[in-house]
């Protein structure tokens, strides 16, 4: 698992490989009152009828879902920074409403890293999908425009004719990477 403080993601960049979003997780290893939370967290909303986690948006930063065993889940954010500075913003929240255990930055492991990176030129998704078989594809243009090319290691592309290609499921730079130039290869 990769730390969200040792992601390096300038090699992504340097490919022309964009992050769209992160999900990163942080274990408190302790009960977390929500109904308490919801009611002093200003940004906070929990519905626990319609979501069993606590929500937690503020200013242009990762939601951040607070589950009642302490589980901490960060998603929207671009780039590591977002992570770290939403932590921050969860952190003194719950520091100042007296949680104490509010982990630490290094603690917070990536899960999923969204990219989206353009092939140059369109792609003929129909050859493309008897090339990469039917084992590993899904493929209905009737049902979704793209193709879904399970790559193995969690990660999944979708594929669009138009040469937009949309990886998920890694969780670490050189997970992305691999997968890029692989299909790269394969196309």
């Amino acid at each position: 698992m990769t730390s969200i403080i040792d992601l390096d993601t300038s090699v992504l960049s340097e490919k022309n490989i964009d992050i769209k979003n992160f999900v990163a997780k942080l274990e408190l290893g302790i009960e977390l009152d929500l109904d308490y939370l919801n009611s002093q967290i200003e940004g906070a909303t929990y519905e626990p009828e319609r979501y069993p986690s606590l929500i937690y948006r503020s200013n242009n930063k990762p939601t951040v879902l607070i589950t009642r065993t302490g589980i901490l889940l960060f998603t929207g954010g671009s780039s590591p920074e977002d992570i770290m500075a939403s932590y921050e913003q969860i952190s003194e929240e719950l520091s100042q409403l007296g949680v104490d255990s509010i982990g630490d930055v290094k603690d917070i492991i990536v899960k999923n890293i969204v990219t989206v990176f353009e092939y140059p030129g369109p792609l003929d998704l129909s050859q493309l999908s008897i090339k990469l078989g039917i084992e590993n594809i899904e493929y209905e243009p009737e049902q979704f425009p793209g193709m879904v090319y399970r790559m193995g290691n969690g990660v999944v592309a979708l594929i669009f004719a138009s040469g937009k290609i949309i990886l998920t499921g890694g969780n670490s730079s050189s997970q992305i990477l691999s997968a890029a130039e692989r299909l790269y290869e394969i196309i």
